[in-house]
């Protein structure tokens, strides 16, 4: 509760259902990089066809955990 979720999928498609506390608030809501070295996530990228994964537009814009954190926008 209170952190960030990811997944990777080395299937051709995926369905993700998210279990939430409380309800979404789109104000709250925060991306983080999905390789951000603070967090330091040994994703099998080995495993993938073009060994970059495909990300969403969102996504493929978010802020590093430390640019959040300078901006006060880690809960």
């Amino acid at each position: 509760k209170g952190f960030a979720h990811g997944f990777l999928t080395l299937a051709k498609s995926a369905e993700v259902l998210y279990k939430a506390s409380g309800f979404w608030d789109k104000s709250c809501e925060r991306t983080i990089q999905w390789d951000d070295p603070t967090i330091n996530i040994e994703w099998p990228l080995e495993n993938l066809e073009d060994k970059y994964p495909l990300l969403s537009e969102k996504d493929s814009n978010a802020d590093s955990l430390k640019e959040l954190a300078k901006r006060n926008e880690v809960f």
